[in-house]
């Protein structure tokens, strides 16, 4: 039985199949919804292949990312069916290792995230957050993909 589901959220349709699927679990077996937004502000940080990148603009990047991911979390939220409320986490961190951190504490018994479903080969070349937390996890992680949100 689950009781506490942490759900990735990132906007896109498999994302938004996973949001879906893990509100009918929660329906089922009365459970607690999370649902998580990482955004990664690393990349920008001068000498990260940025040269010239002052302050301001690392500041202005820092502030359009968090928004982009309070927008997400608000998109997720609204979303939600009536009766249904979830916590939310906005997290400045790469998205897998955000994921699994907040599982670690949180005390979460399943994770529910998308996935493109571009299988082990395009995720060689492109990475894969839901591959990273299947094989990190230490609780079950329930993946919806790109082919089952059509």
């Amino acid at each position: 039985m689950f009781t506490k589901i942490l759900v990735a959220f990132d906007q896109s349709t498999h994302a938004r199949a996973a949001l879906d699927e893990a509100v009918d679990i929660a329906h089922t077996q009365n459970a607690t919804l999370t649902i998580l937004t990482a955004y990664s502000t690393y990349y920008a940080w001068p000498g990260v292949g940025l040269g010239g990148l002052t302050q301001s603009i690392y500041d202005e990047v820092v502030a359009a990312s968090r928004a982009a991911g309070k927008s997400a979390l608000d998109d997720a939220t609204n979303k939600l069916p009536e009766g249904v409320k979830a916590a939310t986490r906005l997290v400045d961190a790469p998205a897998a290792e955000a994921i699994l951190a907040e599982c670690r504490e949180g005390g979460y018994d399943l994770i529910a995230m998308g996935s493109r479903g571009l299988g082990d080969v395009g995720s060689l070349f492109l990475g894969s957050v839901s591959h990273r937390v299947l094989h990190s996890s230490t609780i079950p992680v329930l993946i919806v993909t790109a082919r089952a949100a059509a």
